[in-house]
């Protein structure tokens, strides 16, 4: 037996466990992307004609514009609230840092679904943020933080925290401190070691955080569902409504797969650029 069969059959039972559980699916829903619909029955005959609508047709191009938008917002928000929050985990004792762990990882054990209704009680009309403006008299009736953009963008924003600052946490880890000790000698200041030393060594922690949260916001359904409403036209609600309300399966799998070869860009885009900074140093 060769070395490279005795390698690959003690992994075999696990290629066809995945292949029926990804793969199979997944051709399956590029099969029915090809099809026709009509009053929720999948037609025979492949067409590219779902592929052509959608890429074609303005209402989507605007869809799918607005839901990279806000997946970008969410990215930048994230990356300025979780680098100082990865520094401070950093920089703090070895004691605490299992402590500092648990704070940031701990809303990843609350589901979904109950942190979004709670930025909806915060955010909503008659929220916390309302009626508190209003009883201090800063504003006469409510703001519109909820069902919309912004109301989508804050919640993302604070799910989607939490891989962010991790991302951060392993990259800025990984900094040697006898850098930072070096450029303290040679008389560089707090602002001008941050630029030239943590900022470009934190760059494939930044890189892979970014990618992280902007696919997964991309994907996101409970947060744009609940905060965004019908206000905010998004990919992914899009999906569910042409798949359980409409029962347009061709042009749902049609949709989420043009999310998910979007997704997978951004990983090779991933996969190029920190191949690139490896080479670099």
């Amino acid at each position: 037996m060769s070395k490279r069969l005795a390698t690959w059959l003690p992994l075999l039972p696990a290629l066809l466990l995945v292949s029926l559980l990804l793969v199979i699916p997944v051709a399956d829903l590029i099969s029915i992307s090809f099809h026709r619909e009509e009053f929720g029955e999948i037609l025979p005959g492949l067409t590219l004609a779902n592929y052509l609508d959608l890429l074609t047709r303005s209402s989507t191009l605007e869809m799918m514009a607005s839901t990279m938008l806000i997946a970008l917002a969410v990215t930048v928000i994230t990356i300025f609230l979780g680098f100082p929050v990865a520094a401070v985990i950093v920089m703090a004792p070895q004691r605490w840092r299992g402590i500092l762990y648990f704070l940031v990882a701990a809303p990843l054990l609350v589901n979904t679904v109950v942190r979004t209704y709670g930025w909806l009680l915060i955010l909503g009309r008659k929220g916390l943020v309302n009626e508190a403006l209003m009883a201090m008299k800063f504003i006469s009736e409510p703001l519109a933080l909820s069902g919309n953009a912004l109301g989508m963008t804050i919640g993302g924003a604070q799910v989607f925290l939490p891989f962010m600052i991790l991302s951060l946490v392993t990259s800025l880890m990984a900094i040697d401190d006898r850098l930072f000790e070096a450029s303290e000698i040679l008389g560089a200041g707090p602002i001008r070691r941050f630029f030239t030393i943590t900022l470009p060594l934190a760059v494939p922690g930044l890189i892979a955080g970014s990618i992280l949260v902007f696919s997964m916001m991309l994907g996101a359904f409970v947060t744009p569902l609940i905060l965004g409403g019908s206000a905010v036209k998004y990919v992914s609600v899009a999906v569910y409504t042409d798949a359980l309300v409409l029962f347009n399966m061709p042009r749902a799998t049609t949709l989420s797969l043009i999310l998910m070869v979007i997704v997978l860009a951004l990983y090779v885009l991933q996969q190029r650029l920190s191949r690139g900074g490896k080479v670099a140093k």
